[in-house]
């Protein structure tokens, strides 16, 4: 890996994001969301930096102490995720609400029908196996729970991604995005498959400031190139719309697609 190149952390995706997702998730809640009462149980799904718990706690901050307990379990599959995320929890004083843990989406640990609220943001397009994650969510739900899913509905860095790879790495590199993925109907879909009832959809808007590991991993010669490669994704960007800041950071603004469905 090149030395320029800093290790996958949730310190990173942090940085790569900006407030994007939490954004969306607190836009989500408070605008399409009924009101999250104490004895609630909350699930994050995939929850990386912890955007979707952070909105929850900053909307509904009684939550952190409610009587009934209102506990909120996050999971991830990336362990080094949840170790950052738990000595986050750990700074805020939510170690008595929040339960971090590593847990693959297909194959989740959780209690059946315990589950109120589940959240999996921007997360089921990084599993192998959607269907069975979607199913997984539905399993953990109670019979009126409600669970929410993202996606992207529009990534303006993908097309500057796949520019730029095409440049360096060859002309038939495969985009790292399905366009179906970009459309709220494969979320419906996967929804209703798993036998949800109530599905709808909607998108909400935000901002984010963001190239990848090539095909084949990366070599000597991407760390010697490192600067004038990223000067041909920064191009790319400009051409897709994007601003680049005075400081050298790119930013894009993003919409992504929300779906909510109730189990029957």
């Amino acid at each position: 890996m090149p030395k320029q190149c800093v290790p996958r952390t949730s310190r990173l995706l942090a940085f790569m994001i900006g407030d994007s997702t939490i954004t969306f998730a607190r836009k989500y809640l408070c605008d399409y969301f009924s009101p999250i009462a104490p004895g609630a149980v909350i699930y994050d799904n995939g929850c990386g930096t912890g955007a979707v718990t952070r909105a929850v706690l900053d909307i509904y901050p009684e939550l952190i102490s409610s009587s009934p307990a209102t506990p909120i379990h996050a999971t991830d599959i990336n362990a080094v995720f949840i170790e950052d995320f738990k000595e986050l929890v750990a700074s805020r004083g939510w170690k008595s609400t929040v339960h971090p843990a590593v847990m693959a989406a297909e194959n989740l640990a959780l209690p059946d029908s315990t589950v109120t609220h589940s959240f999996t943001n921007f997360l089921i397009f990084g599993v192998g196996d959607a269907p069975k994650a979607a199913a997984e969510v539905l399993g953990t739900l109670v019979p009126g729970g409600v669970a929410v899913m993202t996606s992207w509905a529009t990534l303006p860095h993908a097309k500057a991604l796949d520019r730029t790879r095409e440049r360096l790495y060859g002309e038939h590199v495969m985009s790292h995005i399905k366009p179906e993925w970009f459309e709220s109907s494969y979320l419906e879909n996967l929804l209703r498959d798993a036998v949800f009832v109530r599905v709808t959809a909607f998108q909400v808007d935000s901002e984010m400031s963001w190239m990848g590991m090539p095909p084949g991993g990366w070599t000597e010669k991407d760390e010697a190139e490192w600067d004038r490669n990223r000067e041909i994704y920064g191009a790319k960007c400009v051409r897709e719309g994007f601003k680049v800041d005075e400081d050298g950071r790119v930013r894009a603004s993003m919409v992504a697609n929300v779906v909510m469905a109730w189990k029957g």
